[in-house]
């Protein structure tokens, strides 16, 4: 990834947040009203901006099948996953590699109960930053920006600087992130989040088949997928073996609560006038509770 670029899988994945959003209700798998501000500047200003983005969600989904669905079901996950913590009294939400996710701004309930902590790159953050200063008046007095360097920068010194308490039950979310991480880099971030934060805390993230990383995937979309983010240079780096997802988290200090294959997502998000759409079997959702 350029230093010095805001990164494009953030307004790809904001192109296909905006174009679930313009479903029917009864359609849609998700619901994002900012996610409309941080589209690429193509589709911003166009006026017929829900075909424009249709047809190039058209591209990816005859180039990548099933990928964009489990991206919409990953951010219905996640929004679930949320929800669940606020009503289990969160007082802290930790976002991992925020890139333009909205939910800051879509739960009410963050404003009155918890203290959101952004973490991204200097880059993507001023970028996500200028686009709400010109397009939203928000309320953004319960929202730390943290810039980070993951790769050479300390998550604990930067979140405790910020005002972060590791005393407060806290979720993490790193959504979209743990593949283009080094497997230390992983280690690193779990570690953290083990020794830094209370009883009850957790962290939600999606993941890869390690089959995915050293190229032995059957998967099309897997293969076409990672030869696409290598030429963007956001190289995909990272994969667990889903069979052992509870061994891996075990041994990091952490007990999963869900592990979601497509087939259950399918199942779970998927049903009625959405029985037709397909997704990847690359992505798979976890949650799991500190030990």
């Amino acid at each position: 990834m350029n230093p010095n670029q805001a990164s494009v899988t953030a307004e790809n994945n904001a192109a296909l947040r905006t174009y679930e959003s313009m479903r029917q209700e009864a359609e849609r798998i998700c619901n994002d009203p900012y996610a409309e501000y941080f589209l690429p500047e193509r589709f911003f200003s166009a006026e017929n901006r829900k075909d424009k983005i249709g047809e190039i969600i058209s591209d990816w989904d005859a180039r990548f099948p099933g990928v964009t669905n489990s991206i919409i079901a990953r951010t219905r996950y996640i929004d679930d996953c949320l929800q669940e913590a606020l009503n289990a009294d969160i007082h802290q939400l930790v976002i991992l590699g925020a890139g333009y996710d909205t939910r800051a701004l879509r739960f009410e309930a963050l404003r009155e109960t918890a203290t959101v902590f952004e973490l991204d790159h200097p880059a993507t953050q001023k970028a996500k930053l200028e686009r709400i200063k010109n397009h939203l008046e928000a309320d953004l007095s319960h929202i730390r920006y943290v810039s980070i360097d993951f790769s050479k920068e300390d998550i604990a010194e930067k979140l405790v600087t910020s005002g972060y308490d590791d005393q407060l039950k806290t979720l993490f979310i790193w959504e979209g992130v743990t593949y283009y991480l080094p497997a230390q880099a992983v280690d690193r971030t779990l570690q953290f989040i083990r020794r830094h934060s209370a009883f009850q805390s957790s962290v939600v993230f999606d993941y890869f088949p390690s089959t995915v990383v050293d190229g032995t995937t059957h998967l099309v979309e897997a293969r076409a997928l990672r030869e696409g983010l290598k030429r963007i240079g956001e190289e995909i780096m990272f994969g667990i073996d889903p069979v052992q997802i509870a061994v891996f988290m075990e041994d990091r200090g952490f007990y999963v609560v869900k592990n979601l294959s497509s087939t259950e997502y399918l199942h779970v998000y998927f049903k009625g006038p959405n029985a037709t759409r397909n997704v990847s079997d690359m992505f798979l959702f976890c949650q799991a509770m500190v030990s």
